[in-house]
């Protein structure tokens, strides 16, 4: 209560200064500069269309085992490094964008912290995964970073951009499942050196699992009704072709959840007309169409062999159910120590040798434990998940589905406990494509 009484009105000027307050106008940064905007371009470019196993195609060297330290570096990392120095270099109010990233970006921040010390622990005691703080940590930073200050018209772009994309890349993913042969191969390298080429299709996302599970991201974004630069009526087109190419990338768990997501929906809509609740006669129609089209798509794919290799993964494959199931042990076969700080990398090495495990850790947290210690995967994880927070606080509400839809996926293999700049293309497509209509178009939310 002041002196002027508990009944006074305020006068209109009482509240004049408040509104142009500085600490307002200090978030009010404008978007980034027109040699930025285009260099973000570039970045997009490099980051969806040029994927490690094109880099291999062209004598790279960025997945095999020897070849020099500087090729096992994404050409996009190298990049965004360069891009973010152009940026803060030519941005007209530095002093502001530093309280900018202070109000916004705390858990970014932290992710870095938690990144830097995991890296000068590895330096230290001679650990593996020196390459994944480049491709995986400072590449999702630095991208977390420029993202709200690409501008509207920008973003608009980025968004068609992406629907063409996934469109070329489902097709193109389609067509490898059907001739048997892919245009840009993946090549594995096993721990005794022998070389295999993955017989399920990549496309442009360099592997199938990150390819897998990036399309199944875009067809939970479609079916939640982001991304309104696709026409409606190409909607379920779109997502009939995704599907399609899911069954190519051969991802068990991603095609699987992409069809309990649907039925869901799908009985959800049943419901909801059964209780007699509005509903759109257009929508009705759509899913009402899909059911005899789809099973008849799928009697049709049945016929040609299309699922064999898929259920041949099922039946068989090499061992990653096992990982799965013997992974947790591995882990607490360390003592406490070696369990909370990480054991010494050839004591690890014996480890996971001694239980069948070389191919790798089929979960990114316990891979993580493994190599690094408990404490070290801990402040990642909550780095990862603090910045996810921070982007989603940019987006409409319904982003929150294909972010749980990533996060279980990345659970299901190594993901980003090794090099994967794959959840720097997940955080684009995400912000593309869920952005809140009523952000501002003339300054930085």
């Amino acid at each position: 209560m002041t002196a002027r009484g508990q009944g006074t009105p305020h006068s209109s000027a009482a509240f004049g200064p408040a509104a142009p307050s500085t600490s307002l106008v200090r978030l009010r940064l404008p978007f980034a500069g027109p040699l930025v905007q285009k260099m973000m371009a570039i970045y997009i470019v490099l980051l969806f269309i040029v994927s490690a196993n094109v880099l291999d195609l062209i004598g790279y060297d960025y997945s095999s085992i020897g070849g020099s330290p500087i090729t096992k570096i994404h050409v996009s990392t190298y990049f965004i490094v360069l891009l973010f120095g152009v940026f803060v270099v030519t941005y007209p109010q530095k002093g502001d964008l530093a309280r900018y990233y202070l109000a916004t970006k705390l858990g970014s921040l932290f992710f870095l912290c938690a990144s830097v010390f995991a890296v000068v622990n590895i330096v230290a005691d001679g650990r593996n995964g020196f390459g994944m703080f480049f491709d995986t940590d400072l590449h999702l930073f630095l991208c977390a970073m420029l993202l709200p200050f690409v501008s509207p018209d920008n973003m608009d772009r980025l968004e068609r951009f992406l629907h063409w994309f996934f469109f070329a890349n489902a097709l193109l993913a389609v067509i490898e499942l059907a001739i048997g042969f892919n245009i840009f191969p993946l090549i594995t390298y096993s721990p005794d050196g022998m070389t295999t080429v993955e017989p399920r299709a990549t496309a442009f996302l360099s592997h199938p699992l990150h390819a897998a599970t990036i399309t199944c991201v875009y067809i939970v974004s479609l079916l939640c009704g982001a991304g309104t630069a696709l026409r409606q009526n190409l909607r379920m087109p779109m997502i009939g072709l995704q599907c399609a190419a899911l069954l190519a990338f051969g991802g068990r768990t991603a095609f699987l959840l992409t069809a309990v997501i649907m039925a869901g929906m799908l009985a959800w809509t049943l419901l909801r007309a059964a209780a007699g609740m509005k509903l759109s006669r257009t929508a009705l129609i759509v899913w009402f169409t899909i059911i005899p089209i789809g099973i008849a798509a799928v009697a049709v794919l049945a016929s040609i062999g299309a699922f064999d290799q898929m259920f041949d993964r099922f039946t068989e494959d090499g061992g990653s159910a096992r990982t799965r199931w013997i992974m947790v042990p591995l882990l607490l076969s360390f003592n406490w120590g070696d369990m909370l700080w990480g054991a010494h990398t050839d004591y690890v090495r014996s480890q996971v040798y001694s239980f069948g495990l070389e191919w790798g850790v089929e979960n990114p947290f316990i891979q993580m434990s493994v190599f690094q210690g408990v404490v070290v995967a801990s402040m990642i994880m909550l780095g990862v998940l603090l910045l996810i927070w921070e982007a989603y606080r940019r987006m409409t509400w319904k982003a929150i589905f294909p972010i749980a839809v990533f996060l279980f996926l990345c659970n299901t293999f190594g993901s980003f406990a090794g090099r994967f700049f794959t959840f720097a293309i997940f955080l684009v497509v995400i912000s593309a494509l869920f952005r809140k209509p009523d952000a501002p178009r003339d300054w930085v939310s």
